[in-house]
């Protein structure tokens, strides 16, 4: 146990639970075991009662499982039925900016994004009231590689507000794969960004994505932000493991200046500096 094990530490899962009984084992091990041995845990979780899933841009389509959430054994749960949240958020006036070009699915994506959005404000609104302030938001279809417990051990250890997200495949932005975060500040700016998806929209000239979304709203709370190694792969609900580029941007130049190989994850190359 460490100096921070007293700590209250909120874990939380959104959206749909897809493949969870796939993903559970490395949840477990790199996600939960890590913050269980560092501070109290409770774990929060908001599902959609999805019934199944068709989606022809992942070539997914398929009946889910409505018990999967249970392996999760949330301490604070909320299903919510689809598709009563668009109105919320106002999905039609979204739809007038347009869809952003790599989807161009007749606006199937940006539904998705805006469930998943509301979802993971749901879950947030739940951790606020409890007056949490270090929090992992975790997606419950991601099988975690690498274990989370430097970046917990960071966020316990944070003074001010803090995010921690993966390096890997920002976008020209920012990972919202999963994230670590500290302050309720950066709880709110990083999990509640669904409020700005209209002003963030306003302000570009073209449809955009949910990585420059989230990059949008740190960037208008002036938020500190700080990139981590750990690894996830989406697992699709057939049990395919997608293949996911862990390249750190700008890989060639930061290996020439400063001699590290940073592939998956950083570390000293033998006969370096």
């Amino acid at each position: 146990m460490t100096r921070n094990a007293g700590r209250p530490v909120a874990v939380c899962f959104f959206g749909i639970t897809r493949s969870l009984t796939r993903t559970i084992a490395s949840i477990e091990k790199n996600v939960l075991v890590p913050a269980r041995t560092q501070g109290q845990v409770k774990v929060y979780a908001h599902f959609f009662q999805q019934k199944e899933v068709e989606n022809p841009r992942s070539g997914e389509k398929g009946s889910l499982d409505q018990t999967e959430h249970r392996l999760l054994a949330p301490d604070w749960l909320q299903m919510e039925a689809p598709d009563t949240c668009l109105a919320r958020w106002n999905f039609d006036g979204l739809k007038h900016y347009g869809d952003y070009r790599y989807w161009n699915d007749g606006f199937r994506s940006m539904r998705n994004l805006v469930h998943q959005l509301h979802s993971l404000h749901e879950v947030t609104e739940a951790v606020l009231a409890d007056g949490a302030e270090q929090c992992l938001f975790c997606r419950p279809d991601l099988r975690y590689h690498d274990s989370l417990a430097r970046p917990i051990r960071a966020a316990l250890r944070a003074r001010g507000d803090l995010v921690q997200v993966p390096y890997w495949q920002p976008w020209h932005a920012l990972n919202d794969r999963f994230a670590i975060v500290s302050g309720r500040a950066a709880i709110a700016a990083y999990c509640q960004r669904i409020r700005r998806a209209h002003q963030f929209c306003a302000a570009g000239p073209r449809p955009r994505h949910s990585e420059q979304l989230l990059k949008y709203a740190i960037d208008e709370a002036g938020l500190a932000v700080r990139t981590i190694a750990a690894r996830a792969s989406r697992v699709r609900m057939d049990g395919t493991q997608v293949v996911e580029d862990f390249t750190y941007p700008g890989t060639v130049e930061f290996r020439r200046k400063y001699r590290v190989d940073i592939n998956p994850v950083i570390r000293l190359i033998k006969g370096g500096a």
